[in-house]
């Protein structure tokens, strides 16, 4: 294997993982003209933003995973890239709310190939030691892609402002459309050039069915405290990017593209940051022999980004809210590194995928679809305020820190066990 190879894999899975949020993550910024159009409530929206994608992409991962434990992973990237992108264009030709519920549905199930079988192709080409890195450089792709959703939604938002159309298409649906086009390309691209590793290190043929599972009943307790641990991390950055959209554009009165500008400059700067450096600070503190490095990350930002978060959503001043804003990013970015590090670590290479997808399957129900549902239904039945979403949004947000803090820590003490 040449020294090129693992770099310009990389580099494609990454700007794969870059398109897979900028079609997932379009959604939140187009809230206002989706939902007036379509007479939506926050909490069908939600469904829409959480829900409708999650519902696919969280259970289709564990079988599409199991599958890439045991054959070539490029065509299952290829396949699951060319899906996502066809379903991101027929979001931008629904007219109604369940024909774009029903194509969020499809975006989840290409978006379900991607990360189980990039992290354990990763976990193959690149030394151990510098996994931490290599996965956290992996992640920034999805904080590229939600900041390029945001910037490119709120600028098209602004050119079509007169006329809300082009060629008879309002804007809305032209953003899906032109996001999703890239997508095609790419998965040709990916499937011309990159090939299954030939140092493969399994034998399909002696993996015994339920394998991933015997291993799983020998330590279930620290299983499920990551797996849910990590989930609620995931919640607070997901109820950021699904909601402060919302809240800028209706208590700062932003306007979209000014929306798209702050939301996209802060998920590319400060989630990128705060997502590398947290792949740094493992492998630092991995070389030190410090214990658990992963999950003292984890705990750290998942109680620094809610009280941050906090500040910002009630700071008097726009421009205090966007300072606390960055650093509440920032902080919600760093548990993703660590969340695929320590799985990586202690699953054996043959069940890599499987876990991986469980913990994205936790992730899509917890963090994206409940946490986000949560905050629209009570935007919508408890909080019936003109500030009904800063209250929801850091209510859930500071729920989800602390729960999270408690499962990670407790997810250590089972670990020495």
């Amino acid at each position: 294997m040449t020294s090129s190879f693992p770099r310009r894999s990389i580099a494609l899975f990454a700007s794969a993982y870059v398109l897979s949020f900028v079609d997932r993550q379009i959604l939140a910024l187009l809230i206002t003209p989706i939902k007036a159009e379509l007479l939506l409530s926050d909490f069908q929206f939600a469904l829409l933003n959480g829900l409708a994608f999650a519902l696919l992409y969280s259970v289709l991962g564990l079988p599409i995973a199991a599958l890439s434990d045991r054959i070539a992973r490029p065509p299952i990237i290829v396949a699951g890239i060319i899906i996502w992108s066809a379903a991101t264009i027929a979001c931008g030709l629904a007219q109604n709310f369940w024909q774009l519920f029903f194509a969020r549905m499809a975006v989840g199930i290409g978006e379900a190939a991607l990360v189980p079988a990039v992290y354990s192709f990763l976990a193959d080409i690149v030394p151990s030691e510098k996994l931490g890195r290599t996965l956290a450089l992996f992640s920034l792709g999805s904080f590229f892609g939600a900041g390029l959703a945001f910037l490119f939604g709120g600028m098209l938002i602004n050119l079509l402002h007169a006329t809300h159309e082009w060629h008879g298409i309002v804007s809305w649906k032209l953003c899906f459309i032109f996001v999703g086009l890239p997508g095609l390309p790419l998965a040709l691209l990916i499937g011309l050039t990159v090939h299954e590793v030939n140092e493969r290190h399994y034998t399909p043929q002696k993996q015994m069915p339920g394998s991933a599972w015997k291993f799983f009943l020998k330590n279930p307790t620290f299983f499920l405290l990551h797996f849910f641990g990590y989930s609620s991390t995931a919640a607070i950055l997901f109820s950021i990017l699904s909601w402060m959209p919302a809240l800028l554009l209706r208590d700062r009165d932003f306007s979209h593209q000014s929306v798209g500008q702050i939301m996209g400059l802060t998920a590319i700067i400060f989630g990128c940051t705060g997502a590398y450096t947290s792949g740094k600070i493992i492998d630092f503190l991995s070389k030190k022999r410090y214990r658990n490095p992963a999950a003292k990350v984890g705990i750290t930002a998942a109680l620094s980004a809610p009280f941050f978060l906090c500040c910002a959503v009630f700071s008097n001043h726009d421009s205090a809210c966007i300072a606390y804003f960055s650093i509440a990013f920032f902080c919600a970015a760093m548990p993703m590194p660590p969340s695929a590090v320590v799985l990586q670590q202690v699953v054996p290479k043959p069940f890599r995928s499987q876990f991986s997808a469980v913990l994205l399957f936790c992730n899509a129900l917890i963090g994206l679809s409940a946490g986000s549902m949560l905050i629209g239904y009570l935007d919508d039945h408890v909080f019936k305020i003109a500030s009904g979403i800063a209250l929801s949004l850091t209510l859930v947000t500071s729920g989800a820190g602390l729960l999270a803090a408690l499962l990670l820590f407790f997810s250590t003490k089972a670990y020495k066990k």
